[in-house]
């Protein structure tokens, strides 16, 4: 695929704070359902290691691999064959797709991050949810900028902001999230890039808050 021109990340110095929040509250959901799901299937996990030992005597010892295995299988799967581009951490596609190289961004790639990530975390498999935060909540918004119909010059931004933001909710560090965007994103500064980051970052904290997530 041919490369496309890369995005414009100077961007005015004004910010549309409807924009900013939607970002914000955007990528909130995603990480919030990321976390609560791993949360939830780990939990089913657990219990079932005490059924097991309940009832299956020695035999208990295979529920745990036969679970990572099953896990891993659908979460290989889902990439493999339905969503190939949520392969990955999937912080290297969102500085690519910010950069103008074509990458797709989009419900699906969203929705098969979310279901492989919970599946094969909540199954024990050894692997960290920061980069699948990122991917998923910059996915989101990249969708969520299409429907609010931003500029296609700030898109990158609000992109930026999002997969920030995804991490201020999951880990209660708003901070943090903004400074992921201007550092490893964006990697400059202007007054819209601050403004969109800071504000996306900080309602996606206090949304993951009023919704009980305390990292």
């Amino acid at each position: 695929m041919a490369k496309r021109e890369p995005f414009d990340l100077t961007g005015p110095t004004n910010i549309n704070l409807l924009e900013a929040c939607t970002i914000g509250v955007v990528a909130a959901i995603g990480a919030v359902l990321l976390k609560d799901g791993v949360g939830f299937l780990g939990a089913w996990r657990i219990a079932g290691v005490d059924y097991a030992n309940a009832n299956f005597g020695q035999g208990h010892f295979l529920f745990l691999p036969l679970v990572g295995l099953l896990g891993g299988t659908i979460a290989g799967a889902l990439i493999q064959y339905v969503a190939p581009e949520a392969t990955g951490s999937g912080i290297p596609q969102v500085k690519a797709a910010i950069m103008g190289v074509p990458q797709d961004l989009g419900l699906r790639t969203a929705a098969v991050k979310l279901i492989s990530c919970v599946v094969a975390l909540g199954s024990g498999l050894s692997m960290g949810r920061e980069g699948p935060t990122v991917q998923l909540s910059a996915a989101l918004s990249a969708k969520a900028s299409e429907l609010i119909r931003s500029s296609p010059k700030h898109r990158a931004q609000l992109i930026a902001a999002g997969a920030g933001a995804g991490l201020a909710a999951a880990f209660n560090a708003p901070l943090a999230g903004a400074l992921f965007v201007l550092e490893e994103l964006i990697g400059r500064i202007s007054g819209f890039t601050v403004g969109t980051a800071v504000v996306a970052c900080f309602m996606a904290a206090v949304l993951s808050r009023l919704v009980a997530v305390h990292s």
